[in-house]
């Protein structure tokens, strides 16, 4: 099992959000099963009100991680600045959560990272910089008004399908806004490899995927 990502930051890229998705016929959520769902979690994680009929919604905010459920879907969130993610502990609340519902261990998944990197100046400027061989005074007199511009990746590794996505982050053009998504629709696996395959993508943000960023931004 990989170590927990404590400190889940390289150079400027911060990892603020985590979310993995897995697909799941848990059937209706009755107050019995959903009483069984808080005693597997722990104390630690507070129900929450969702506006969505037959889901749960459970959060610890202590660790800033939340449980959601419905009849189709596990899904859990840590975020931070930045964002902690332990892969013992997230293998050790959804197979609570397997058993507990009496599920297959065979669940295909859909992550999503959410990071933010310091620009060192506009990300507005550097986007319609480094996006487009267009000029930018060229670029912008088609567009008057333009802002920034945002680049998308997409790409296989089986069984994933990947979209990287990279845009200057719009509350904040100090810093780009930077989404991951992987996502295995077509094949289904063990909460074991899903959360190890999780901390594999973590660690290659990180690393040489990480490393494409900065050379895509000029970091």
């Amino acid at each position: 099992m990989t170590n927990p990502l404590e400190a889940t930051q390289m150079a400027n890229l911060e990892l603020r959000q985590i979310q993995l998705n897995l697909n799941a016929p848990l059937g209706p959520l009755n107050d019995v099963r959903r009483m069984r769902i808080m005693e597997a979690v722990g104390e630690s994680f507070n129900p929450q009100p969702v506006p969505i009929a037959g889901a749960i919604a459970l959060v610890n905010p202590l660790s800033r991680e939340a449980i959601f459920m419905n009849e189709n879907q596990i899904q859990y969130t840590c975020d931070g600045m930045p964002a902690q993610f332990s892969p013992s502990r997230v293998e050790t609340l959804l197979s609570a959560i397997r058993d507990t519902l009496l599920l297959e261990d065979r669940f295909p998944m859909i992550l999503q990272v959410i990071a933010h990197q310091d620009a060192n100046g506009s990300a507005f400027e550097k986007t319609v910089e480094a996006f487009t061989p267009i000029p930018p005074n060229t670029l912008r007199g088609y567009f008057p008004g333009l802002r920034g511009l945002g680049l998308r990746i997409t790409f296989e590794e089986t069984p994933y399908i990947c979209d990287l996505r990279i845009e200057p982050l719009f509350s904040d053009p100090a810093y780009f806004f930077i989404q991951f998504n992987a996502g295995s629709q077509q094949t289904a696996q063990s909460i074991a490899a899903t959360v190890d395959d999780t901390a594999n993508w973590l660690n290659r943000l990180q690393g040489d995927i990480g490393d494409v960023i900065q050379e895509i931004l000029g970091a």
